[in-house]
């Protein structure tokens, strides 16, 4: 777990270990990455948060009526002033429900998601459609529910009908065949 955790992480880990081990700089808030600028983010709507991802500003200044955008399109402007843009954008997206800006976005082929809860998680198509909840029977305990590995080899996906064995349960086994 602990290196998928880092290997998220790589680009920001390898710009620290090869520049004088000075961590970056981030937004004050919504920032979701330190070497991105606006509009890469989360942010709060009127009912739950949205996810924005790499958007150019000219068509964002278009899709959410915010022309001030527009400036911050040439250059460095929308890396040096993120905090402005990011506090900006989330005035605006705060106006409205998510539905409301996925309606808008979407079509418009923004890259943005709905972030949800874990009920709406495991509701959601995507979710259903992955088959990601595995159920394990254990010899000594009940049913188990858990999600399957995400990895695929010779694109199946990774299942399990029994859950890891008890610490011990194959003490008595190992043991023996050792003695072979």
């Amino acid at each position: 777990m602990l290196e998928g955790l880092i290997d998220f992480q790589f680009e920001l880990l390898t710009a620290y270990l090869n520049e004088g081990e000075i961590q970056p700089v981030r937004a004050q808030s919504i920032g979701a990455h330190a070497f991105l600028s606006a509009p890469y983010g989360v942010y709060p709507t009127s009912d739950s948060y949205l996810a924005l991802a790499m958007t150019p500003l000219t068509n964002l200044a278009d899709l959410l009526t915010l022309p001030e955008l527009g400036e911050y399109a040439q250059g460095s402007r929308h890396y040096d002033d993120r905090d402005t843009l990011y506090a900006l954008l989330a005035k605006t997206l705060a106006t409205q429900t998510t539905a409301h800006w996925l309606s808008i976005l979407q079509p418009a082929d923004i890259w943005c998601a709905e972030v949800m809860n874990w009920p709406e998680l495991f509701a959601s198509e995507g979710m259903k459609r992955l088959n990601m909840v595995q159920q394990l029977a254990g010899a000594n305990g009940p049913l188990l529910r858990t999600t399957r590995p995400a990895m695929r080899i010779n694109g199946q996906a990774l299942t399990s009908e029994i859950p890891a064995p008890e610490v011990g349960e194959h003490t008595a086994e190992i043991v023996e065949a050792f003695r072979l």
